[in-house]
């Protein structure tokens, strides 16, 4: 065995014995064990990610209310919805507000939504619905660590779309280049369905995804060129993350920015993973871009011997283990 291929054996050893946990949540999901060392395939990258990348901007990127001051700063021109009211004590929030046309949200976690369309709640049920939300520490059972360190809010946002059929965007992008694309109609509803696609929305299938053809609403191309290129220029400064959107016919809104889909477990075959890891250069990931400056002994090693890997496209799509 080689110095390199020894150093990436210990690294492996060492995170198994640091991590027994996550890596056995990995082993019951994708029914063999990760490869942390040299993450070629994109769960891998995922788990990698949690593990050792301790990228400052997740932190932002973890809470929304950052996040749409982060990506206001980068895209001036492209709305976000309006936040109507925002804080840390739920009792406050103002009972003239939870009226139709608004979602109340925590700012640390997923699905910490409340949706208002038609009946409003009680307020009491929405301050106890929310103060649960504020009690929940987000991502630490999946090794997402960057939830525990937003300071957590609640607020209440404008509810966007109203002509036509709203559709959700998702770009995969990283470095300033744009992957996998998907548009969803009806999210988290029984008629949901999925369309996915390249940049230049041309529809892509694989093994794994069922896809039903989307409605014949599915936004213009104008629309998707617009998120394509809007993906691409805040992806500028992470090596991944999906960059998601809101879409009708009046306009394009942005959305959050998610560093680990389906907790990472999310399984890619045939032009959808091709895509995804097109764009996934670790080379741009804080770990060996900045964290390796800061990293003594062992661990400035491995990032030396990861980073001459992924030169010598030992990382590259077409090596990825199936």
């Amino acid at each position: 065995m080689t110095g390199e291929a020894t150093l990436f054996a210990l690294w492996r050893a060492a995170a198994l014995a640091q991590h027994p946990r996550l890596h056995w949540k990995f082993l019951r999901r994708m029914g063999r064990l990760p490869d942390v060392a040299v993450p070629r395939d994109y769960t891998d990258r995922m788990l990698w990610r949690k593990l050792f990348d301790r990228n400052p901007l997740f932190i932002t990127f973890a809470d929304k209310l950052a996040t749409k001051e982060w990506i206001r700063a980068r895209c001036p021109d492209l709305p976000v919805p309006a936040t109507l009211w925002r804080g840390t004590d739920p009792a406050a929030i103002p009972a003239a507000l939870l009226r139709p046309g608004v979602i109340v949200k925590a700012n640390h976690g997923s699905n910490f939504n409340l949706p208002i369309r038609d009946a409003v709640p009680p307020h009491a049920d929405v301050v106890a619905t929310a103060r649960r939300w504020l009690a929940t520490t987000w991502g630490r059972h999946r090794g997402e660590w960057h939830y525990a360190r937003v300071r957590r809010e609640v607020f209440i946002e404008e509810l966007v779309g109203g002509d036509g059929p709203l559709a959700d965007i998702q770009i995969r992008a990283g470095g300033g280049r744009a992957g996998l694309c998907s548009v969803t109609f009806d999210t988290k509803t029984p008629r949901q369905t999925v369309r996915y696609m390249d940049t230049g929305g041309n529809t892509l299938t694989d093994s794994l995804h069922d896809v039903t053809a989307a409605p014949d609403a599915l936004p213009t191309p104008p629309r998707l060129a617009d998120a394509v290129a809007a993906a691409r220029l805040l992806s500028r400064e992470v090596d991944f993350a999906r960059f998601d959107f809101l879409a009708d016919a009046r306009g394009l809104w942005a959305g959050e920015i998610t560093l680990f889909p389906a907790a990472g477990h999310g399984v890619l075959e045939g032009d959808l993973r091709a895509l995804v890891l097109g764009v996934w250069d670790l080379r741009n990931s804080w770990f060996l871009r900045e964290g390796t400056a800061r990293q003594g002994g062992v661990a400035r090693r491995y990032a030396e011997a990861l980073r001459r890997a992924c030169d010598r496209g030992a990382l590259d799509p077409g090596g990825v283990r199936r």
